[in-house]
């Protein structure tokens, strides 16, 4: 039998590449198609009032496959200001949440990140409001070929006033990517962190844990001094990116869990484990985040270096 010739092989990595690029774009496709949810489930994503915060609201999400991200929505005078916007079939069911507790339009939409079950309804807001966040989420919009690519930038913050109330979006370094934002409302004592913060459980029942995206300039390593600008803000109440209402408190066990995670891969590197014996030799039961084994290996890559 003669031996497959290099162009043969060539052919092959490249009709492999293909079937794995395919696959990826199946399951981007599928992620934004709205599922069927349970009547308990609808129940648990209705608005409602963040406690002793005044005319802000949560529209609820607990992961990135059934409920989408987080929406704050602040409600003044003078229009609605919204945080993050779940998946791009989202818009009109944010919209009829929103209409429960104002008449107000929607001016401003602020994105903590470009994902999909965050940012995906961008291109449905953008006709008649502004929607603003980091540059890099543009960067990381466009790179993914993702609609409602946001016009209005910023570097480190940017301020809006709206109705009396000062929103303020921060930039405090790398995380889950490189264009995460912090959301905080001064006048109120609250942020929304977006997935810098993860709690609880998604809407099926299994648990949630952080996910560092490498592939969009996320970084393991940066994400506890991240935390720890955002821990110098003066608040109370944490809207996370998926999750229940917490307290600050919460951020605090959060950044520990995650430090702990960081300092046990450190220690098999400083001890001579291998990226092949890195699953097997680590032990984060404890920490209740149940993480597959590339994202194991991918922090080690990310610390090794």
């Amino acid at each position: 039998m003669p031996k497959p010739s290099l162009t043969t092989h060539r052919l092959s990595l490249q009709l492999l590449a293909l079937l794995i690029s395919a696959m990826g774009f199946y399951q981007t496709v599928n992620a934004q198609q709205r599922p069927t949810l349970t009547a308990e489930q609808q129940q648990r994503m209705l608005i409602h009032a963040v406690a002793d915060k005044e005319n802000l609201y949560v529209i609820p999400g607990f992961d990135g496959g059934m409920s989408g991200g987080n929406v704050a929505v602040l409600v003044t005078e003078d229009g609605v200001l919204i945080v993050d916007n779940k998946f791009s079939y989202s818009y009109l069911d944010i919209m009829e949440m929103v209409r429960r507790v104002t008449s107000q339009p929607v001016r401003y939409v602020l994105n903590t990140h470009h994902h999909a079950d965050h940012a995906g309804s961008n291109a449905s807001f953008m006709p008649a409001a502004q929607v603003v966040a980091h540059r890099n989420v543009r960067k990381n919009m466009l790179a993914n070929d993702l609609p409602g690519v946001p016009e209005i930038l910023f570097e480190q913050s940017a301020t809006i006033f709206l109705g009396g109330q000062e929103v303020q979006s921060h930039h405090f370094g790398r995380g889950h990517t490189d264009g995460d934002s912090v959301i905080f409302f001064p006048q109120l004592g609250a942020v929304h962190t977006g997935d810098l913060f993860v709690w609880g459980e998604r809407l099926d029942g299994s648990t949630l844990a952080p996910f560092i995206d490498f592939a969009n300039g996320g970084s393991a390593a940066q994400w506890t001094a991240t935390l720890d600008r955002l821990l110098a803000l003066d608040f109370d109440t944490v809207i996370p990116g998926h999750g229940p209402i917490l307290r600050k408190a919460d951020v605090r066990v959060f950044r520990s869990k995650f430090d702990q995670l960081l300092s046990r891969v450190q220690i098999l590197i400083d001890d001579g484990v291998t990226r092949d014996s890195i699953v097997s030799a680590i032990d984060i039961e404890d920490l209740n985040w149940p993480m597959p084994a590339t994202r194991i290996e991918q922090i080690y890559d990310e610390l090794i270096r």
